[in-house]
């Protein structure tokens, strides 16, 4: 983490980086003959740290050097943070966890939560494959050493009985404000779109919050590198329906959408106070300044930078 309190990562440019907001896959895997985690005592959980214990610190032979952190030592605000930059997955037992991360906590392994260990690989950008490619390097190395339950017939079993499969999830953040001003009602129909390949698309704040999380639903009865394909159509699908929608909105409605960003702008210059949402909102539509040269003052690096920044209430004003 740097001196900020933000993930490394967040500074990193990414494929399609002005709409894609961040990739994310997630491996979870439980270790054969030990009982889940909602059923286990302190012999398993010392058992389940040992044995991954010493197959993590192996993988420094393939240059992944991850720092060991046990979340019970850690103050609450510090547990805090590692949400909010998406380090520590939201909903997860921290009792007796602890975590491995790099230096730009792109990667983590996080052990003894909900399941024994759950690899997470996370970039900026459009960067599913990358995140993909270094998440299996991880497991398939942690994989060689050590046997993970699994079942011929259901897959990798896991605590959770709607991860049992592939036990992956890939999840991609988009960022459609053209698309949600423009053609709200596009938004069902992506999600029924998406639904029928097996992904679920949530949206914060109802239908008028412009970000979409993408994540795929089905675990059973597809192979990993099917779920990555069909998640790229879908969000390159979308992609291109903004990207579209902004080229249309620059050329036959530039007056309104001056007047959206420039009065993002300000408000995001002059205000005080400001809610999260409120501030994704302005957010976003200065991207799309920047995306339809209406501004050029500020950068992406930047707005990408000030969505964690308010994530983790750091704004500071200067009178």
């Amino acid at each position: 983490m740097s001196a900020d309190n933000i993930a490394k990562w967040i500074y990193k440019k990414g494929l399609e980086d002005n709409i894609i907001l961040y990739s994310k896959v997630s491996i979870y895997r439980n270790i054969d003959n030990i009982r889940f985690y909602n059923h286990i005592d302190k012999d398993d959980i010392e058992k389940i740290d040992n044995i991954l214990t010493k197959e993590i610190e192996e993988l420094k032979k393939l240059d992944i050097h991850l720092e060991k952190i046990k979340l019970i030592e850690l103050p609450s605000i510090e547990i805090k943070l590692l949400k909010e930059n998406l380090t520590i997955p939201n909903k997860r037992n921290l009792l007796n966890a602890s975590i491995y991360i790099d230096e730009d906590e792109e990667t983590s392994i996080l052990i003894n939560s909900n399941e024994h260990c759950e690899i997470q690989t996370i970039a900026r950008g459009l960067e599913l494959e990358e995140c993909f490619n270094r998440a299996y390097k991880i497991e398939s190395m942690l994989d060689k050493k050590i046997d993970f339950a699994f079942n011929k017939k259901f897959g990798y079993l896991t605590s959770s009985p709607e991860k049992i499969g592939i036990a992956m999830n890939v999840t991609v953040s988009m960022a459609i404000p053209a698309l949600i001003w423009k053609t709200p009602d596009n938004i069902e129909y992506f999600i029924n779109k998406a639904s029928k390949k097996g992904f679920d698309i949530s949206i914060r704040a109802g239908r008028t919050m412009p970000v979409l999380n993408i994540t795929n639903r089905t675990m059973m009865g597809i192979s990993e590198r099917d779920v990555l394909n069909n998640m790229l159509e879908i969000v390159n699908y979308i992609l291109d329906k903004e990207k579209k929608m902004r080229l249309k909105i620059k050329n036959i409605d530039r007056l309104n959408i001056e007047d959206k960003v420039y009065r993002s702008k300000s408000l995001l210059s002059n205000a005080r106070v400001m809610n999260y949402m409120e501030f994704i909102k302005h957010n976003l539509w200065l991207r799309v300044g920047l995306d339809c040269n209406i501004i050029d003052d500020i950068d992406l690096d930047t707005l990408s930078y000030m969505i964690f920044i308010a994530k983790n209430n750091q704004f500071k004003i200067n009178v």
